[in-house]
Formats: structure tokens, C-alpha cells, sequence
């Protein structure tokens, strides 16, 4: 099982902001409003304390407190001259992608086909999570849908990415 120190710096920056990026980005793809947006953000919370004590040694490390704290830092960074919110949207997913890619690239050139498969389902689990935490659209609790437009848009090029869509 690798551990920070068989990753370089950028690998493991990669392996640790992708999860952060993902819930962000799913959160930040539909218009949930201020209820939505505070269920969407429960969601991610809940699911990133679920998924730190996952069986796999890897993702519990990526999860842990000081990493966690370092990726948000980093994501603070990321979006601090970022005012529009369509850019800001567009920006959390492009980041999003492209930090899954590196992650996942870095997982494969140490031939870890286990922690590869657990992080991909990790990181679809917990965008579907987010999707679904709220209706968008909705008035006073009535119409809408599940998972906005822009949400599947999201997913499906997240899928695509991680090669699988959530288990």
C-alpha cells in the first residue's frame, strides 16, 4: 500500500485536493440556493467522515485532519480571485478533473490497482452524494429535480474520468 512519501509533492497535493474538488464542484454545478447549498455541504461532510474510516489505508490517510486542513487551504488559494459565480463553477470542475487525473495517474505508475479502484469509487460515491443532497429549483420544498442539469453534466465527465459511474 503506497503512503505520502512514495508520491512526490504535486501527486500527493492531487490525491489529497481531487475528493475536496469533486464535492465542490458538484455543490457548485447546480443553484440550490441557501437550503441546498447547506444540505449539499452536510452531505460532503458526512461522507468525507464516512469514507475516512474506510477500509483502505490510503484514502483514511487523504482524509485525515491535517490533510484535509491542507486542502482547503490550497482550495481557498485556488478560488480567492474567483468572484463570478459561472467562473467560479467552471473553474471547481475544470480543477476538479484535471486533479482526478493526476491522482489517478499517480495511483497507476505505482501499480496501485486496489487504492486506484477504492479512490474511484470514492470519488463517485461522494459526487453522488452531493447531487442528490438536495432538489434544485424547487420552491418552498415543492417541484424540481433530484440532480440538476448541470449536475449530470458534471458527473458524466467525472465518470468519464474515473471510468466508472458510483457503485
Amino acid at each position: 500500500m503506497p503512503t505520502r512519501t512514495d508520491f512526490t509533492h504535486a501527486e500527493w497535493r492531487a490525491l489529497r485536493n481531487a475528493p475536496q474538488l469533486v464535492a465542490l464542484a458538484t455543490a457548485a454545478a447546480g443553484n440550490s440556493g441557501l437550503f441546498g447549498s447547506l444540505s449539499e455541504g452536510m452531505a460532503a461532510a458526512g461522507a468525507f467522515a464516512e469514507a475516512a474510516r474506510a477500509n483502505n489505508e490510503l484514502i483514511r490517510q487523504l482524509l485525515a485532519g491535517e490533510e484535509v486542513r491542507e486542502s482547503r487551504s490550497d482550495l481557498m488559494a485556488l478560488l480567492q480571485s474567483v468572484t463570478d459565480p459561472a467562473a467560479m463553477a467552471r473553474r471547481l470542475q475544470d480543477e476538479a478533473l484535471r486533479e482526478t487525473s493526476a491522482a489517478l495517474a499517480a495511483l497507476q505508475s505505482r501499480e496501485a490497482t486496489a487504492d486506484a479502484e477504492d479512490y474511484r469509487k470514492m470519488l463517485a460515491w461522494l459526487a453522488g452524494r452531493v447531487a442528490n443532497a438536495s432538489k434544485e429549483g424547487d420552491f418552498l420544498g415543492f417541484g424540481g429535480e433530484r440532480v440538476s442539469v448541470e449536475e449530470r453534466k458534471f458527473l458524466e465527465r467525472l465518470y468519464e474520468v474515473t471510468g466508472r459511474p458510483p457503485a
